[in-house]
């Protein structure tokens, strides 16, 4: 037994006596590689991935989902990435740059081909779904949003050719409701009004939310804009017939600013109580906050109840700042109103010039108030406009109503283009047949000519009208 133990002791003391590798094995063979590690089996071939990981498995390439040169089998970046411009390690954010493009991105710092342009010059006569149209602007990708009546509020969308895209008519909201006015939002949806329901869409017409006005004097809507902030803004008049106390609120024209989802932050009444009613038919937003009117106001209270044409502009609050009631001593009425870049507005309507004989009237006020011109136009016959719109490059304004040759004669749909600088008429066309024809919205239209649309017969048909620069027609 001893001498075994001898012999062990002497074994390891001779074990430890030699060298050890780089493993830390006594005797041990594993030596340092050409590749820097310690390997048994020295004279292999060391083995990088493309990551610099040896013996990896790394798939190097652009892992950037966002990069033209994206790889979707790399698990590692090697720096290979381009932006949508071509551009190794760039940030450009590739879209349409053109401005004029139904397709232009303010985003975009760098233009990738996308543009597109509406290019269909042409002119046309189509009945549309609904019993009339009352309002019409350009939406998004060469297309127009109608807004009417079809028993109930109707809102279409329709391509430049006026073939439909989609439609929507507002079954679900209970009681008597009809498309007056719409307008777009800054969310891509659109804001209707008419009668005394508001109603809020998204980009393809279905309902957001919807709110009516909760008065016992009906607040009637005629226009309606989303503000600078966000929020609404309401306009109409108060209806009802007029009684001898209780009900101060009738007669009077309106000014409602309303939340999103519905909720009254504040509503003003101006003009005479308790009367055939004040009205605002349009409404624009001034580039101080405040907001512009057109509308009618009652001059004379005696048996007749005769109108004047009234232009009202208010505060962001809706107090008064300026206005200017303008006619004779029948009925005058401004019913539309647009903004241009000067912060100037054109409001359009009719003048009586007797119980019988009615002329379009127009007339351009700059943002302090002053009148910078007024003109009426006609036959002396029943001209009356409806609705307006300006041209891109602002040198024409386009009203659209109606006219008659006499007063026992049928409605034809009328159109005038009006010299922006002067107000003097450019041209003027009538369209139409032997019917109750009546144009009550209009819009430039994407090759420079104008859409218009509104009522035909005895208002029982959407009638839209598509025309060149000039109000020509082929039809």
């Amino acid at each position: 037994m001893p001498l075994l133990l001898f012999i062990g002791l002497f074994l390891w003391s001779c074990e430890e006596d030699l060298p050890k590798d780089c493993l830390g094995a006594a005797g041990g063979d594993a030596e340092i590689d050409e590749c820097g590690v310690c390997d048994e089996y020295p004279g292999n071939d060391c083995a990088e991935d493309c990551a610099g990981v040896w013996g990896g498995d790394n798939i190097c390439g652009c892992t950037d989902t966002t990069s033209i040169s994206f790889d979707s089998t790399a698990t590692y970046d090697d720096g290979s990435c381009l932006d949508c411009a071509g551009v190794a390690g760039g940030d450009a954010v590739c879209g349409c740059t053109d401005d004029t493009a139904t397709n232009f991105d303010q985003n975009a710092t760098f233009d990738d081909g996308s543009c597109s342009h509406c290019d269909a010059d042409t002119t046309f006569l189509r009945v549309l779904r609904g019993s009339k149209g009352n309002d019409i602007i350009r939406s998004s990708g060469c297309s127009y949003v109608v807004c009417g009546s079809n028993t109930k509020t109707m809102l279409l969308k329709i391509d430049e050719r006026g073939n439909e895209i989609w439609a929507r008519t507002y079954w679900e909201i209970s009681g008597s409701h009809w498309g007056e006015s719409v307008n777009s939002t800054s969310d891509g949806g659109f804001i209707i009004g008419g009668y005394r329901t508001v109603i809020k869409t998204d980009s393809s017409g279905l309902i957001e939310w919807h709110y009516n006005l909760p008065y016992s004097n009906k607040h009637y809507i005629e226009d309606l804009i989303q503000t600078f902030e966000g929020d609404y803004i309401v306009v109409g008049g108060v209806g009802g017939d007029p009684s001898t106390g209780g009900h101060n609120q009738r007669g009077q024209a309106y000014i409602l600013r309303l939340s999103e989802g519905g909720g009254v932050q504040w509503v003003k009444r101006y003009g005479i109580r308790n009367t055939p009613m004040d009205n605002f038919w349009g409404v624009v937003q001034a580039d101080d906050g405040g907001f512009v009117l057109a509308g009618n106001k009652l001059h004379d209270r005696n048996f007749e109840f005769y109108d004047h044409f009234w232009i009202m502009k208010t505060d962001e609050n809706g107090d008064e700042v300026w206005s200017h009631e303008l006619g004779g001593n029948y009925w005058d009425e401004a019913q539309d109103i647009v903004k241009l870049s000067d912060d100037s507005y054109v409001v359009v309507g009719k003048r009586s010039l007797s119980k019988k004989n009615l002329n379009f009237k127009i007339v351009r006020v700059s943002a302090s108030g002053s009148i910078l011109w007024q003109n009426d136009h006609g036959n002396s016959n029943y001209d009356t406009a409806t609705s307006v719109t300006v041209t891109e490059d602002e040198s024409v304004i386009v009203a659209a109503g109606y006219s008659r040759n006499s007063s026992g004669s049928p409605f034809k749909y009328r159109v005038w283009g009006v010299d922006a600088s002067t107000g003097q008429i450019l041209w003027n066309k009538k369209y139409g047949g032997n019917q109750k024809d009546k144009a009550l919205g209009v819009v430039e239209a994407y090759d420079n000519g104008f859409t218009i649309v509104g009522s035909s017969g005895t208002e029982s048909v959407n009638l839209l009208v598509k025309t060149d620069s000039q109000g020509n027609t082929t039809y």
